[in-house]
């Protein structure tokens, strides 16, 4: 039964011909899980069968080409030929197994295709790419086909048995480019005032509704504005809005605002860190006018407490999720049974956009090692065995997790007072505090499953002795590089662990040693919160943030750092550190020119060195040892938490 606080978002909502379960809905997300022809695959299914069986009230598939010569590189599952219909009838049955209605996402990729096309030409920014796109002008003809295209696949879902279809018309794809007069600079029929620019969309919609009569469900997703010069604002997007309603849409729905050129600035709601939480205010507008129902993405806001205010208040009609339902795909199930504690959090580390999006990679979920990867389940123990696992990290939580799930009988080894490892350390910069959430849901998952959890413990090996465990799992983590330079031993040069922990003073002008991740943060954050008052960060490398996701250095590339370049932040790329002294540091560059930085304090963040010191003591006493996380080499925390399932699942 549902609780109190999720009684509004347990009810049925009627969407035209159809009932969504409930008020939690999978949003789409681009998963790559297609075969290189855009093909149905069997972790695609798997994917959207999770989902389903987790009890989501209605699923919005992914982007689905209506043309194949204009995918989203370099794949992209597709509807634009009676080929595909097998492969989408297996996933609509899937799917339907459970209840739950499918609605296909029809998406032309416009500028974003192998054969850019835009209204006008006009060149875009690449997500995370640090390169323009310029797309060539698209002709009427191509236009008139495209709208086709876009119909045909609509009749052809409706054939396969999908609940419906959406167009989609935002994130500065072929229709938000059409509609946004930033891009759509056209005199003809479809550009000049609003009227033409609506034109090719409503087109659209009336020809759906031609093809495949009154109560076919057909929504379309939009955006409030998309934060470029001249583009869309909210008194356009109103009309538009009323527009699609008269031509017999059935639903709206609102994405998050901005477009691949906008999604990282800090007043739009995209989910990422430092960025509104929610696009409610905006759905509340909308529904003021609209008879037809309204969602909208949850864009960062995963509070289901909120989403329920939401529903409850009228501001909209159902809530579209989409990175937390990677991270849990039973994620509703969950939250309308009030079990809110046990679904495994998203931590907006926005790995899932950067593996798939901004890489073209397969999609990946750092904390759910199943996503994409088959969501294969946990099989019991074939027999009982006795486990310790050393280090109370993310891998070490992940290990012991899955180990006491499968029946085993599970210790875990922390020699701190407390768990979480180094990835405390990485929940500390701003913006990171719900990395965090991952390591008390962890941590509450292993007290549930009867993990025995013996902190402070400092001699690992004489507790391994006396427990005499059938296995172990070593995930000891890493310890942070100190490099050899002259000086590295003076009191005012510190760890950035120990800044970001404030553990020690620091000076009004500082050197960062490392521009990776860590060292960018670290200037941030004593920049962000005024610690200090002049930050040098100097980097080996050419350039600096190499291994930071592409979305993450793009926002902290485009918002923060420019308030504080020239005069609070230097970025010193191609240079090394060759001598610390009281006052400065001595820095050569890669054509051996020598400068002096002035320096009150020195942040040593240089990266981190496996720690597998109690390998060979522990191999001694237990035959059968893993080595997981960044014990094995300091990485990411995808890394930890999926070899640590892996080795899990193997005792």
């Amino acid at each position: 039964m549902p609780s109190n606080l999720n009684q509004v978002l347990a009810k049925p909502l009627r969407i035209g011909n159809i009932t969504a379960k409930n008020r939690i809905w999978l949003s789409p997300m681009e998963s790559n899980t297609c075969s290189v022809n855009g093909e149905i695959t069997e972790v695609q299914l798997a994917h959207y069968e999770a989902r389903a069986r987790g009890g989501v009230g209605l699923i919005v598939q992914e982007f689905t080409a209506v043309d194949g010569k204009y995918c989203i590189k370099p794949v992209q599952t597709r509807i634009d030929h009676d080929k595909y219909k097998v492969g989408l009838s297996r996933l609509v049955s899937a799917v339907h197994a459970y209840g739950t209605p499918i609605i296909c996402q029809l998406h032309h990729a416009g500028m974003f295709s192998e054969d850019p096309v835009s209204p006008s030409g006009v060149a875009t920014y690449e997500l995370g790419k640090g390169h323009y796109i310029q797309p060539r002008v698209i002709t009427t003809e191509e236009i008139e086909t495209a709208r086709d295209k876009f119909i045909a696949a609509a009749v052809r879902a409706q054939e396969i048995g999908y609940d419906g279809v959406e167009l989609h018309g935002a994130t500065a794809y072929l229709l938000a480019q059409f509609f946004s007069p930033y891009n759509n600079k056209r005199t003809d029929k479809y550009g000049g005032g609003i009227e033409g620019r609506m034109l090719l969309a409503l087109e659209i919609v009336r020809g759906i509704r031609q093809k495949c009569g009154p109560n076919y469900a057909v929504g379309y997703t939009m955006a409030d504005k998309d934060w470029l010069p001249g583009g869309v604002d909210r008194d356009d997007a109103v009309i538009f809005a009323k527009s699609l309603e008269r031509e017999g849409l059935t639903y709206l729905d609102f994405q998050t605002d901005g477009t691949y050129e906008t999604f990282t600035l800090e007043q739009c709601a995209a989910g990422a860190r430092r960025q509104p939480k929610g696009t409610f205010g905006t759905t509340k507008v909308y529904k003021q006018f609209l008879r037809i129902p309204v969602t909208c993405r949850s864009a960062g806001e995963y509070d289901p407490a909120v989403w329920e205010d939401a529903v409850k208040n009228g501001y909209v009609d159902a809530v579209r999720v989409a990175k937390p339902h990677l991270a849990d795909p039973e994620l509703a199930r969950k939250v309308l049974s009030g079990r809110t504690e046990d679904v495994r959090p998203c931590i907006k580390c926005l790995n899932c956009l950067d593996s798939a999006v901004v890489r073209h990679m397969s999609l990946n979920c750092s904390v759910n090692s199943g996503c994409a990867h088959g969501e294969k389940p946990l099989e019991p123990a074939r027999a009982v065995k006795k486990v310790a696992v050393i280090g109370g990290g993310p891998a070490g939580l992940e290990a012991a997790r899955v180990a006491a799930a499968r029946g085993h009988i599970v210790t875990l080894i922390e020699k701190q007072d407390h768990l979480g490892g180094n990835f405390y350390i990485a929940s500390l910069p701003v913006g990171k505090e719900d990395f965090l959430r991952f390591v008390v849901w962890a941590e509450s998952q292993c007290r549930k499953l009867g993990v025995d959890i013996r902190l402070n413990t400092e001699d690992a090996v004489k507790t391994v002795k006396e427990l005499s465990p059938d296995a172990v799992i070593l995930a000891t983590g890493a310890k942070p590089v100190v490099p050899p330079i002259e000086g590295v031993s003076q009191p005012h040069v510190v760890l950035a662990q120990d800044v970001l922990q404030g553990k020690v003073n620091v000076g009004k002008k500082v050197v960062v040693i490392g521009g990776g991740e860590v060292g960018l943060e670290t200037a941030d954050t004593l920049l962000f919160k005024d610690i200090a008052h002049e930050v040098t960060v100097v980097e080996i490398l050419p350039e600096v943030g190499r291994d930071m996701a592409g979305m993450d250095k793009a926002s902290l590339f485009g918002n923060q750092f420019p308030k504080y370049i020239p005069h609070r932040l230097r970025l010193v790329c191609d240079s090394s550190v060759e001598r610390i002294l009281e006052k400065k540091v001595l820095v050569r560059d890669r054509n051996w020119r020598s400068s002096e930085i002035e320096a009150d304090t020195v942040v040593v963040a240089a990266g981190y060195s496996a720690d597998r010191s109690l390998y060979d003591a522990v191999s001694e006493l237990v035959g059968e040892v893993y080595v997981a996380g960044d014990a094995v080499r300091a990485r990411k925390l995808v890394n930890a938490v999926h070899e640590s399932n892996n080795y899990a699942r193997l005792l």
